[in-house]
């Protein structure tokens, strides 16, 4: 099949630092094109690195250039604009996460991609990881029994920990409690170079349609890993016959299920081969006495160390969805679902722990908040997608 021209948007944001090197080793499916930011400086530097032409606009870009993908990688309160007219120009769309920042223009971004034809896919990395990807070999293959609860506490949260939670638990989310406090902190950038003076904790208690529930504590300040917070992370998956803590899978011998039925831990082994001088990981897996569970990595041909993989996974999703003219493996229905679920937690702990059942049907306060607070500091209402192409957005 032929290559795809692709350009990405938002070079001087976190997202293209990750995306750019990825997209470099994709040389048989990608032509890389094009670079903008509105960021003159970062634009030139990075279209010099990567042999592209810079851009400042995204309309000359789109004007410009024969474009079959765009990676947008601008602040989520940028996505909805950028990509509605990225969908009005018939170009396909990688975003990168969350979708929107509310559902409205979640909703406003799906539907300018459906009514042109233009696939839509998700840059949601976590589930795409290699461990993800073989903790869902483990769970399909029954090794733990039916998975009844999930705890995600002092990882990365919000829509990322939403995705993790909802695939973990194999169901539809049904509702949600949520518990928020603010407390001040002493004025920090992040690694991300974020601004905070204040950290917004949650906690977070889903419930599934398949009688499956879910634990998350987050914070700002936690997914910074600032000021000590969220060093040691506890992920566990409780199921009905083992569990899974890290990447311990804990299973109980026959012979001990009435005798204290004490779980015996297995750790998964990882084999990795050189691919021009990059230790790729080709294989994760767990050999327990009666069964044996592998992951194979696809792009084991590729230079790509181990959180590149999920990257260029996303990448070629878009990819194949083009080629074949098929669903992206994400999608945005997904994607959207994710911030439903954040947006339900966020809006449950300001409404005095009030639980909230799914779907979501009106406009919460949460998102009523978003709408006034972007029009105050931009001038121009969310919806307004031409004002928003040429608004400056930088990352707080």
């Amino acid at each position: 099949m032929s290559k795809l021209n692709i350009a990405l948007v938002g070079a001087g944001r976190r997202g293209a630092g990750a995306h750019l090197p990825v997209i470099a080793k994709l040389k048989e499916v990608y032509n890389l094109v094009g670079i903008c930011d509105i960021d003159e400086e970062a634009a030139t530097r990075y279209a010099k690195e990567y042999n592209a032409t810079p851009y400042t606009n995204v309309r000359d870009l789109v004007a410009q250039e024969e474009l079959d993908v765009v990676d947008v990688t601008v602040p989520g309160v940028a996505h909805h604009a950028i990509c509605c007219f990225i969908a009005d120009a018939g170009v396909h769309i990688l975003c990168e996460t969350p979708i929107a920042v509310t559902l409205p223009t979640t909703d406003l971004m799906i539907e300018r991609a459906k009514a042109n034809h233009v696939k839509l896919e998700i840059a949601e990395n976590y589930y795409r990881a290699p461990r993800e990807r073989f903790l869902s070999k483990v769970i399909a293959a029954d090794i733990i029994g039916e998975v009844a609860r999930i705890y995600r506490i002092f990882y990365e949260g919000g829509y990322h920990g939403m995705s993790m939670l909802r695939l973990r638990a194999g169901g539809e989310p049904k509702s949600a409690l949520g518990i928020t406090q603010t407390t001040p902190v002493i004025p920090i950038i992040d690694r991300m170079k974020r601004h905070h003076t204040s950290e917004r904790w949650s906690l977070g208690f889903i419930e599934f349609n398949n009688n499956a529930t879910a634990l998350m504590v987050y914070s700002n300040v936690i997914h910074a890993r600032s000021l000590g917070r969220g060093q040691t992370g506890i992920s566990q998956i409780d199921g009905s016959k083992g569990t899974i803590v890290g990447e311990d899978i804990y299973v109980t011998p026959t012979d001990e299920l009435q005798s204290g039925a004490k779980g015996v831990p297995y750790r998964p082994k990882r084999t990795t081969i050189d691919v021009d001088g990059v230790n790729v990981t080709a294989a994760i897996e767990l050999q327990l006495p009666d069964q044996t569970v592998t992951w194979e990595n696809p792009l084991k041909n590729y230079p790509l160390s181990e959180n590149q993989i999920a990257v260029a996974d996303e990448l070629l999703s878009i990819a194949t969805a083009i080629q074949n003219d098929m669903e992206p493996e994400y999608g945005a229905a997904r994607a959207r679902q994710d911030q439903e679920m954040n947006i339900a937690m966020s809006e449950s702990g300001n409404r005095s722990r009030e639980t909230l059942t799914f779907p979501l049907t009106a406009l919460t306060t949460t998102e009523q908040d978003i709408h006034e607070n972007y029009q105050q500091q931009y001038g121009h209402p969310i919806e307004d997608v031409e004002a928003g192409i040429d608004t400056f957005f930088p990352r707080r």
